[in-house]
């Protein structure tokens, strides 16, 4: 057979033509690092003889065939009558970097194939070498054949299919290494083995059965023997035993001195007598049992035989697998490692057998390990995967091998077996230094282009890194110089930044670009030339070969690959005009086939060129439009939008606004669709569709319970539909639920707004004076008969804002009950009981600015000196500490203080020399010096004593101390006890007070028309 060995691609097989199809189909393979995008071939057919037939040169495009892919080519023969055998030759191969392979006048070599025969050979090859392997590896003449069956050249060390390594090829794959291996590793054969073993066990048993038909039969003559020769004694037999039943004794006698076969034979004997049949089977179990706890492999593998003839008796089956489990321990222990596994192997999933079954696989490797057998035992390790840390143990067998390949001179398989090491022990100096002298050896062969990648990948191993670089660049020089631009590049690139390699690279494909161009392939003179941007006269070049690419293309009607072109150029010559030009042919053929999306992004890009903006509006038109039909209204919308007053381009966004927003309420999103309606103030149909969502969402409401909701949306709608009707219904009800829940005033609010809705006007009546009247009534006659504690007892906590013209006068009416009723007690000389009153209406005519400022309510609360002597208390019981003693105090006029032991025996003790909200001026009459003293007030509040208040009340009123208990006045009085009026923080109410201090204030608020609750909470501070 012949070959080329310099072509990048081989034939891998093909098929002729038949009667279904008249072409012939050839696999090929890409041997190359690229890809292959186009073969050039020439077919030749021979008759007999040799006669040459005919040659057909055919060239096949549109090839991606990666590195190292096959593909297939499907050629028509010129002739295929009386052909007896062709020839395919690849003539030109191209790449995808533009480089092409041309096969000039190489000569063929003549090898011979290595391949097997299918068989047992070919399966082991394949176990060891990989399922690609057809045959030994053979040295002859001309070539070295791989295992893959790819004749290589004898220089190489390395096969261009398979990447395998000479040397590892023949010291792994040579057929004694294999037998091997194989006689090593045979038990792990996948699928084979297994077969092999599962028929070996079948065999065993079935030589197992012969056997113990053979012993039954044995056993069947040893009884006839003893048969006969009870005949011969069966006189004494009658007189020793006398009956089966002595018989049967003997045989249990010996059986439980466990002289099994004699007891065997005697039950058998027996025949049907009792259960003398029963009895054979036991006899089997004991002795197997026996020999099962004698131990030892012979003991246990003839106690599994019984076990296993024993079948379902009793455990035997459960037995027979402890059996085999503890004779693959003891085979292991014995290191009879194959037959170990065997035994494990055949229990499957019972216990641990598996796990057991690689670790008897773990120490069989670990002996050969030992033992130096690393390539075995790498193959166990490796073929047990992540058990313990195998893992490790196959990366240390790499690392054996390849030190001792080193050792040997053998420095591929040391490359590969260290590189495979990994970082074990010091394996990455190791392949280092392994490379460095392959690199040297392969220096020495001529092949300086590995020689220097081996260099590269020694690392800084010694001067490889010097080396790497010279002799690349050497190489790369010396392939420029002879003009293998291709390859000078690839060798430049490899080094760089070594000296000037980069722009040595630039410089090559420039030259494969420039004979590209000159030779009138552009194509690939412009793939080239992108690679190199910064090369001056390249990217002249490539504008050049661009222009004349475009304007091919563009003739031959390639438009988007000349825009492409023409895009890149820039401002280059006319390219910027040619550009629009194209787009402007491209645009209008689009918008002739009524593409209007890619006319419009078309005519975008070309601006004004032409009359291009009206024609981007007629697309932009269509576009929407066809977005209306297709009830895309969204994308309408935004089309129409776009357009401002482009033709009718205004309606149509009103149509499909509004169809939109009908859409919205279609699938429920009313809010939606509302705010889109809203943007249609002029049209009808609009209003309409607001009304009817509106009504719509008002009736949800309402039937909802939500009133309130349903009345404001009613309201809205004004005479709409029955949304007028529906508002009072709503309103009635809304009104009788507060006057339900006992809030009178919201509901006569309410019932008062419907006028004579149903009963609504009697129904106010009704809430009003649940509101007011029960008040105004009992406050008026008691205001009447100045009886103020019935009017403040009456009117407290009532809210008077708001009220209806009927009970104005109830405004400013409790505040003045309190002033009178305050001024009463003061004038009463219940001073002290007239102050929470004052405290209650603090705004009130003159409280704040006279009544509280009296002296007998400033001087309440905690007072000290600045140096802490002294200090003074004054509460509202009429108690004080004064100077450290308990006493009863009152003030009399501007300045008197009166202080003593009970309220009854009150003198003239102290002068108030002055008095405000922040300082007291005391001075003691007792002391002869007549001393003042000064005091800051300190607090306001002031705990209560235990010292009972003095004083009484008057008839008409009740104790100070029983003041309300409900509203804001409640909180007010309940600190007047305690605090003094000045700083304490004025109250706020809700109410507008009178300040007028008259008997009757006059009216300050009007009632509400609307239906607006009015809450029933105490006055509020």
């Amino acid at each position: 057979m012949k070959i080329d060995l310099t072509c990048p691609v081989e034939l891998w097989q093909y098929s002729p033509p038949n009667e279904s199809s008249p072409e012939c189909t050839f696999v090929l393979n890409n041997l190359s690092d690229k890809v292959v995008v186009s073969i050039q071939t020439t077919l030749v057919g021979y008759g007999e003889g040799e006669t040459l037939l005919y040659r057909q040169v055919e060239r096949v495009q549109g090839l991606t065939a990666g590195a190292g892919e096959r593909f297939s080519v499907t050629l028509s023969p010129a002739q295929w009558v009386n052909v007896q055998t062709v020839d395919l030759v690849i003539e030109k191969v191209w790449f995808d970097d533009a480089t092409i392979w041309r096969r000039g006048g190489a000569a063929l070599t003549e090898y011979t194939q290595n391949a097997l025969p299918p068989g047992r050979r070919l399966d082991q090859l394949r176990f060891v070498a990989g399922p690609d392997a057809v045959g030994y590896p053979e040295e002859q003449d001309n070539v070295w054949v791989c295992v893959c069956g790819r004749a290589n050249d004898l220089r190489s060390d390395r096969c261009c299919r398979c990447e395998r390594r000479r040397e590892t090829v023949f010291a792994t794959c040579s057929q004694a290494n294999v037998d091997q291996l194989i006689a090593v590793h045979e038990q792990k054969l996948s699928g084979v083995a297994k077969a092999a073993r599962e028929d070996a066990s079948r065999l065993a048993e079935e030589r197992e059965q012969a056997r113990l038909k053979e012993q039954r039969r044995q056993r069947a003559y040893r009884a006839a023997v003893i048969a006969t020769l009870v005949v011969a004694l069966l006189a004494i037999a009658a007189v020793a035993w006398g009956v089966p039943a002595m018989r049967y004794a003997q045989a249990a006698d010996l059986l439980s001195r466990g002289e099994y076969d004699s007891a065997r034979a005697a039950f058998v004997a027996l025949g049907d007598y009792g259960d003398a049949a029963a009895q054979v089977p036991e006899c089997d179990y004991r002795q197997a049992e026996a020999l099962s706890q004698a131990g030892g492999e012979d003991a246990l593998s003839q106690a599994a035989g019984l076990y296993r003839t024993l079948g379902a008796y009793k455990d035997s089956a459960d037995r027979y697998r402890q059996t085999v489990y503890r004779l693959g321990e003891t085979q292991r222990d014995a290191g009879r490692y194959e037959q170990a596994a065997e035994s494990f192997q055949s229990l499957g999933t019972y216990k641990d057998s598996a796990l057991q079954l690689q670790e008897t696989q773990y120490r069989q490797a670990g002996k050969l390990f030992d033992a130096e057998g690393y390539t075995a035992a790498r193959i166990l390790f490796a073929d047990l995967g992540a058990y313990r840390d195998s893992a490790a143990r196959v990366a240390a067998c790499d690392y054996r091998l390849g030190k001792a390949a080193l050792e040997r001179g053998d420095f591929a398989t040391a490359v590969d077996q260290l590189a495979a090491a990994g970082d074990t022990e010091d394996a990455p100096a190791l392949l280092q230094r392994a490379r460095y002298l392959l690199a040297e050896a392969r220096l020495q062969d001529g092949a300086f282009e590995e020689a220097g990648k081996l260099y590269q990948l020694a690392g800084n191993y010694e001067d490889a890194p010097l080396k790497a670089n010279s002799s690349l660049y050497a190489l790369a020089k010396e392939r420029m110089e002879a003009g293998d631009y291709q390859k000078a590049a690839e060798l430049y690139q490899s080094v760089v930044p070594y000296l000037d390699s980069e722009t040595q690279a630039w410089e090559c494909v420039y030259r494969q670009a420039l004979a590209l161009a000159t030779g009138g392939d552009d194509e690939a003179a412009v793939a080239l030339l992108t690679t190199i941007p910064k090369h001056e006269q390249g990217a002249q070049l490539l504008a050049e070969c661009r222009y004349r690419l475009a304007a091919r293309y563009a003739t031959e009607g390639r438009t988007d690959e000349a825009i492409a072109l023409y895009e890149a150029l820039g401002n280059t010559q006319d390219a910027p005009a040619q550009l629009q030009s194209l787009r402007y042919q491209k645009a209008e053929t689009a918008l002739s086939e009524k593409d209007y999306a890619a006319a419009a992004a078309l005519y975008e890009t070309l601006g004004k060129y032409r009359d291009s903006a009206d024609k981007l509006k007629q697309c932009r038109y269509a576009l929407a439009a066809a977005a209306l039909e297709a009830k895309d209204y969204q994308q309408a919308i935004e089309g129409f939008s776009a357009l401002g007053d482009y033709q009718d381009s205004p309606s149509q966004l009103e149509s499909a606004t509004f169809s939109l927003a009908v859409s919205l309420k279609t699938s429920g999103d009313t809010a939606a669709a509302v705010e889109l309606l809203k943007t249609l103030p002029d049209n009808t149909a609009a209003k309409n569709q607001i009304s009817e969502i509106t009504l719509s969402e008002a009736d949800k409401a309402r039937a909802a319970g939500d009133l309130e909701k349903a009345s404001e949306l009613y309201l809205a709608l004004g005479d709409f539909g029955n949304a007028k009707e529906s508002y009072q219904l709503c309103q009635y009800g809304l009104a009788t639920a507060a006057m339900e829940a006992g809030d009178n005033r919201t509901a006569a609010a309410l019932f008062g707004a419907l006028g004579e809705y149903k009963d609504a006007a009697e129904l106010t009546k009704t809430c009003e004076y649940e509101a007011y009247g029960r008040y105004a009534e009992p406050a008026r006659n008691a205001y009447a008969a100045a009886d103020w504690k019935t009017v403040i007892d009456t009117l407290e906590g009532f809210d008077a804002t708001n009220l209806p013209t009927a009970y104005r006068d109830l405004v400013g009416m409790y505040e003045q009950a309190c002033y009178n009723y305050a001024e009463a007690l003061y004038d009463a000389g219940k001073v002290y009981e007239a102050l929470p009153y004052y405290q209650r209406i603090p705004d009130y005519a003159d409280v704040s600015a006279k009544k509280l400022q009296r002296r007998s309510y400033l001087i309440l609360g905690m007072w000290e000196s600045a140096d802490g002597t002294r200090s003074a208390v004054f509460r509202t019981d009429g108690t004080c500490t004064l100077f450290g003693q308990e006493l009863y105090f009152a003030v009399d006029g501007v300045y008197s203080l009166l202080t003593g032991p009970s309220p009854d025996q009150l003198t003239l003790t102290h002068k108030l020399t002055n008095l405000t909200q922040d300082r007291l001026s005391l001075r003691v009459l007792s002391d002869s010096r007549s001393a003042v003293y000064q005091l800051d007030h300190m607090a306001a509040q002031v705990p209560a004593t235990p010292t009972p208040a003095p004083g009484s009340t008057p008839a008409a009123g009740t104790s100070a101390t029983a003041t309300p208990t409900t509203g804001a006045n409640a909180s007010a009085t309940g600190t007047a006890a305690t605090a003094t009026p000045s700083p304490t923080p004025k109250a706020t109410p809700t109410l507008t007070r009178t300040p007028a201090p008259t008997a009757t204030p006059a009216p300050t608020a009007t009632p509400a028309p609307t239906a607006t609750p009015f809450a029933e909470a105490g006055r509020a501070t």
